[in-house]
């Protein structure tokens, strides 16, 4: 892949001066502010916080001949407080900074190609901001949408870095082979109200397969997941949610034969609460999360309970406020029985 950044870097070199220049006299500048304050409690009563100020700042150059160049910088730095779960901070439970996208894209048409490191979010790899830093990729990924109404995207992803991964303040192989990723899906637009995806993912050991139909209205949603990983380990999901006015209710259901894996990320499971998931290491087990959100003016109030056969239960509550358009306010308390509780908060400025 670096030979591929190396040859696309020394192309754009190559072009007219004049031309190189306004590529990058023209790169439009985007970033986050972001505070974010957590504390864990766990099962044995003991506590840690951390206050944390960070965020994200990045550059993308206007396209030559389709061809652009963009990187990202996110940081987060520890005000007060290192003790806390890595969720906020690096494996060593400090500050850190890192280079979490740098990438070149191509654009033809409907078509584009993106190399180098990036955000990502498909069921299987995502960028999970549930933190201080998303989880970012490195790799190759391709979007094609000529055929109306469907996007097919094909990637090749080798490292991450980020919340979700073992040490979030370097990238990491993704397979223990150091072989890549290779990831193949299929979402579907053209009938009305439906939604239909489908995804293919190549590891070392196994491969994951995952479909997904949803329908929805103004007042009514249903959708359905079933995936399935190696050839004795799967899952099925059913989740449905009413709009009644500024309210929403929904419940979700999960079904798991064999062992599941989340992936690289937060996983896709509908049962999914803001900290707990279905197990990964226990076979045969449910889900059932319910969940209830009402909307008053620019506050949003919301209350979510998962129960899981095997592992605890999680109970979330929710508050976002939407101070203008770039400033946001959110504040999440999990109540994660037996495994303890966790508090946080975050202020976002978007620029």
């Amino acid at each position: 892949m670096k030979k591929v950044l190396n040859l696309a870097v020394v192309s754009v070199i190559g072009l007219e001066a004049d031309v190189v220049e306004e590529a990058f006299s023209n790169a439009k500048m985007n970033g986050q502010l972001r505070l974010g304050a957590v504390q864990i409690e766990n099962d044995t009563g003991d506590k840690s916080s951390t206050l944390a100020l960070g965020g994200n700042l990045g550059v993308k150059t206007a396209p030559i001949a389709g061809v652009s160049l963009g990187a990202t910088v996110y940081t987060t730095n520890a005000l007060f407080g290192k003790d806390s779960e890595a969720i906020f901070l690096d494996s060593n439970s400090d500050s850190y900074s890192i280079v979490g996208e740098a990438y070149i894209k191509a654009e033809l048409g409907k078509s584009s190609l993106k190399v180098g490191r990036q955000i990502v979010n498909t069921p299987y790899a995502d960028s999970d901001d549930v933190g201080m830093v998303p989880n970012t990729f490195e790799g190759i990924t391709f979007v094609n949408q000529d055929i109306e109404d469907t996007t097919i995207v094909l990637a090749s992803l080798d490292k991450w870095s980020g919340v979700d991964s073992p040490t979030p303040e370097k990238f990491n192989e993704m397979q223990g082979s150091g072989d890549a990723v290779l990831t193949a899906g299929l979402i579907y637009e053209g009938i009305e109200n439906i939604t239909l995806q489908a995804w293919h993912y190549k590891l070392d050991n196994t491969d994951f397969n995952y479909f997904e139909a949803g329908y929805e209205t103004d007042q009514f949603n249903v959708a359905g997941q079933y995936t399935t990983q190696d050839n004795d380990n799967s899952a099925f999901g059913l989740q449905v949610g009413v709009d009644i006015g500024d309210l929403k209710l929904a419940t979700a259901y999960n079904k798991v034969s064999g062992t599941v894996s989340n992936g690289f990320g937060g996983g896709p499971f509908f049962t999914s609460a803001e900290d707990h998931t279905i197990e990964i290491d226990e076979p045969n087990q449910e889900g059932i999360l319910v969940s209830a959100e009402y909307s008053i003016d620019k506050l949003t109030l919301t209350l979510t309970h998962a129960n899981f056969e095997k592992g605890e239960n999680d109970t979330d509550y929710i508050a976002n406020y939407a101070v203008n358009d770039n400033h946001s306010l959110d504040l999440i308390y999990s109540d994660m029985y037996d495994d303890g509780t966790m508090i946080r908060f975050f202020a976002n400025y978007n620029f």
